[in-house]
């Protein structure tokens, strides 16, 4: 009967040594193991104690000797380290409150799991070393000592000299905030049939063409946010439109679709694929607004449709009444995104989405760890309507979701979609199928992307970006005229201003920590160019949970903190390279303060942003907005603190933008 124990606590202890190497690998297993090798740890664990009960009824009995005392200390504080984590610590992880930011996520697999066996040997080396020391005479109590001093000398130390890039909280978050994102997908109905009476099969303009186009019908709706939605942004005028009838694709371009007709001029990136992940079924990515401009074109010109554009080097004419393909009007993307809540809008009671309630991730694919309003009830999201849920990280197929009333796949989320319009501010007098403004340096996107939080995902939420701008989440809808469309031509007139030349050139950052710093000081290293830190008065707590807390709410006031030693003038600079953390998926708002602080017309400025996941976020629209007549030239998104290739990727940044 002891022989058959003693192998179950054996089988047990093995079992709970494995599953503790693969729960240490958090980054390799992924968000849903590893919550179910929690569990079977827990279990594990209860067995465990059940099967050593006998020890607990003879702590009390027998002489203590010196190893006696040491061995029941550690399992002691073995037990009340589980409950503590338990009970106090594992919630903020589980959902999220807290990061799991002290892990590479950028790191091999077996590598991971390599280096957590190894720190498994070196703890059981110790112990048994210590164990052995313990027996013999003369001191054995002094190697538990030893071990027991070191780690109270490296506490104190840590809170004496706080590093928190010692354990990857670096300077923000996308430093601190934002949660490392998962590889893993959900496994979905890739197809999925629209809402019945929704859905409109479209005759062909031309009898070759048959694209599966949904119609959707004029009619009249309240554009922009309500003065009450919650995260609304001042350039979301709420106005009544009128829009004509128009055809729209019911999911965002396909690679497959971009592949079969390649503008002409494209073809020399990636085997004409530009898209950073890569499958037919998957949504194109890393398009600029001409490069999408050009596609429409060319699917035009291979259906035998008329192209709706003419284009001149930067200048770009549209024929309103062209029967090809064409991107939406920021008009037509806003009314196709909310239908079945135009009526509704208009009293009032409308949801900031294409759902009667709020998204979360099993409706899009975006930063599911971040549903709306997350930011004011990070602590204690048992108040949201949505809940958070799976951060994919990446595009996924698309109608990989229900469509909306109008029978449209992933209006919000997956990629940004470009639209027409320059971006500026909603002409309230033009409300008859307006086309925007007349000129800009930034044109409008829509939708959010995979690696957005849920405040960005709102049907409202304006994005903007250069026509020149590329990213990994910025993708295309193409939408043609239902019928005979509408007499005249718009021109895309304005364009981004020149720089010029980058001999003169600051780097103005701003860090809470250190990530942000260190790869300043990397720039500054490679460049010589001059450094400014932007330090806000008063300065952010140094405490994570409160900064938290204050980031948040000078974001949702958009605040404006005071600058501390602000130069006179930027005059002597013909180049920013801007830096930051991604804060709750935008710029911290001392950056807003400095680049208000200046006139940034004519200048380039180069974006650098330390994050923990969501990259980007919105924060180059956050800056584009704010530094209008700028030039923002590509940017560089550094994992945390960059790690050992930090070098390798300034030095490629540098050489991108043409800095050498």
């Amino acid at each position: 009967m002891k022989t058959r124990q003693g192998n179950t606590r054996r089988i047990i202890d093995i079992g709970m040594t494995v599953l503790l190497l693969l729960q240490m690998a958090y980054q390799v297993m992924g968000e849903a193991a590893h919550e179910w090798l929690g569990m079977a740890m827990t279990a594990l664990v209860i067995v465990h104690q059940i099967l050593n009960r006998r020890w607990y009824g003879a702590m009390l009995k027998g002489r203590y000797t010196a190893y006696r005392v040491a061995s029941t200390c550690v399992n002691v504080l073995l037990l009340a380290s589980f409950a503590l984590t338990a009970f106090c610590g594992m919630p903020n992880y589980l959902f999220f409150r807290v990061p799991f930011a002290f892990l590479d996520y950028e790191k091999a697999g077996a590598l991971v799991l390599l280096e957590n066996v190894a720190m498994l040997l070196f703890w059981a080396f110790v112990g048994c070393q210590a164990a052995l020391l313990c027996r013999k005479k003369g001191n054995p109590i002094m190697p538990v000592t030893l071990v027991l001093a070191a780690i109270v000398i490296g506490l104190v130390l840590n809170t004496i000299w706080p590093n928190r890039n010692n354990f990857g909280f670096g300077s923000g978050w996308g430093d601190a905030m934002e949660t490392p994102w998962q590889e893993a997908e959900s496994e979905r109905e890739a197809e999925q049939e629209p809402a019945v009476g929704s859905v409109q099969k479209t005759e062909s303009l031309s009898p070759s063409v048959d694209d599966g186009f949904v119609r959707v019908e004029g009619g009249v709706f309240q554009m922009g946010s309500p003065a009450d939605e919650n995260w609304r942004i001042d350039d979301e005028t709420q106005h009544e439109v009128t829009v004509a009838a128009f055809c729209i694709d019911p999911r965002e371009t396909t690679q497959a679709e971009w592949a079969a007709v390649i503008p002409k001029g494209l073809t020399s990136r990636r085997g004409g694929n530009p898209s950073t992940f890569v499958g037919d079924d998957l949504p194109v990515e890393n398009l600029s607004w001409l490069d999408a401009i050009l596609y429409a074109n060319a699917k035009s010109a291979a259906a035998g449709l008329t192209p709706a554009y003419v284009v001149d080097g930067d200048a770009v004419t549209w024929d309103r009444a062209a029967d090809g393909y064409r991107l939406p009007t920021e008009a037509e993307w806003e009314y196709a995104c909310p239908k079945g809540l135009a009526s509704r809008r208009r009293a009032g009671t409308a949801t900031p989405f294409n759902l009667e309630r709020s998204l979360d991730a099993d409706d899009a694919n975006f930063y599911g760890h971040y549903p709306y309003e997350i930011e004011e009830n990070y602590f204690d999201d048992s108040v949201l309507e949505a809940r958070p849920g799976e951060y994919r990280g990446k595009t996924v197929p698309v109608g990989s979701f229900a469509p909306n009333a109008w029978g449209l796949y992933d209006m919000h989320g997956n990629v940004n979609e470009w639209c027409w319009d320059w971006y500026g501010p909603y002409d309230l007098e033009n409300t008859d199928n307006p086309t925007g403004a007349e000129t800009g340096t930034r044109h409008v996107y829509r939708g959010g992307g995979w690696n957005d939080f849920g405040k960005n995902m709102r049907s409202a939420y304006r994005a903007a970006g250069q026509a020149d701008m590329k990213s990994y989440n910025l993708g295309v809808r193409l939408v043609r005229n239902a019928g005979a469309g509408i007499a005249g031509s718009v021109v895309a007139s304005g364009g981004i201003p020149s720089t010029s030349d980058d001999s003169r050139a600051l780097i103005a950052y701003f860090s809470w920590g250190s990530n942000t710093r260190g790869i300043a000081r990397e720039i500054q290293r490679q460049t010589g160019f001059d450094l400014f830190e932007i330090e806000p008065i008063p300065a952010y707590s140094d405490d994570y949970d409160t900064v938290l807390v204050e980031a948040q709410r000078d974001q949702h006031a958009q605040a404006r903190p005071e600058i501390a030693g602000l130069p006179e003038n930027l005059d002597v600079y013909d180049t920013i390279l801007l830096g930051y953390p991604n804060w709750w998926a935008s710029i911290p708002m001392p950056i807003a303060s400095f680049l208000e602080a200046f006139d940034f017309s004519g200048k380039r400025i180069l974006p650098f942003c330390s994050h923990g996941g969501g990259r980007f976020g919105q924060s180059l629209t956050a800056i584009a907005k704010l530094a209008p007549q700028s030039n923002l030239g590509q940017g560089l998104s550094i994992h945390y603190s960059g790690g050992s290739t930090l070098s390798e990727d300034v030095a490629a940044w540098l050489e991108e933008n043409g800095i050498y």
